[in-house]
Parts: C-alpha cells; structure tokens; sequence
C-alpha cells in the first residue's frame, strides 16, 4: 500500500475564486429549490460550499446525502472528507469564504477521529474502495502518533513537530 501525505487527501485552492464557485453554488441551490433533494446534487451542494470555504455548510450537505443514501459508500466518504475539511479550516491550514462560518466547538483531534470513522465506514462498505483505506490509516496513524493538539495543530499546518 503506497503512503499518501495528508496534503494529498485535500486539494485545497492556495486562493478561493468566489465569483465562480459561488455562481456554482447559487446554481446548485436553484436546482435544489426545483428539483428537490438527491444525493447527488446535494454531494455537489457539499463540494461547492468547501470551494467557497463554507467548511460547516459543506458537512450539513454531505451529513444530508448519507441519509439520502445510507448505504452507498461514497456518501460515508463524503462525510469523512467534509470532516477533514473542516479540521483543516479549525486549524488554520486552509483558505476559509470571505464570512467564515462557526467552527464547531470540537477539538481538532474530534474532527480528524470522526473523518477517519468515515473512511472507515465507506472502506467497510466497499472493501475495493483503497483511498477510503489509505485515508483512514493514515488519520489513524496521525492520531496515534500525536501527544497533545498543540502537536496536531502544527502537523496539519505542515509545521515540523
């Protein structure tokens, strides 16, 4: 099994295009508001909150499309990566919108247990699905190996610890 870096589970914009990603979001809005909730628009809903830095927002979509679809593994991994995004915004590591939303009062080490749990989930769903894998063990791995947040927090920076 290849080892993947953090940095690589998040593809995240050194610099947010607003004006793009929010006509994209207030398009999939509309199309929510006439066609009503799928799993599916509401997976796009979650990716396009995250590329506006909306990282809670995000998590409600995806949380959103798993009780569409409880059963479909990708909506596991949906969640757990809406969690990691979220870690990562609660830490500082990522570009947050121009209004950032309330960071939930969980620990960072809660946020990133809970994205693990996810892949986890989806990788049980669906055993051939190696990113969920890779994912969860190296969230694992980084869990296990950290003494204290203050610790976390520099290592999801990218800082040396």
């Amino acid at each position: 099994m290849r080892q993947r870096l953090l940095t690589q589970l998040v593809q995240a914009p050194a610099d947010l295009d607003y004006v793009e990603s929010f006509q994209a979001l207030s398009r999939i809005n509309l199309e929510l508001r006439r066609h009503g909730p799928s799993a599916e628009r509401l997976l796009r809903r979650a990716a396009m909150e995250r590329a506006v830095g909306n990282h809670a927002a995000s998590l409600a979509a995806a949380q959103d499309a798993m009780v569409l679809e409880p059963q479909n593994p990708e909506m596991h991994y949906q969640v757990g990566v809406a969690y990691l995004f979220l870690a990562l915004a609660k830490a500082e590591a990522l570009p947050v919108g121009p209004r950032p939303t309330e960071l939930p009062d969980d620990s960072l080490s809660t946020l990133l247990r809970r994205a693990a749990d996810s892949f986890h989930k989806a990788h049980e769903m669906n055993p051939a699905d190696e990113d969920a894998g890779e994912d969860h063990a190296i969230l694992t791995k980084i869990l296990d190996d950290t003494r204290s947040e203050s610790q976390l927090v520099a290592l999801v920076r990218g800082k040396k610890v």
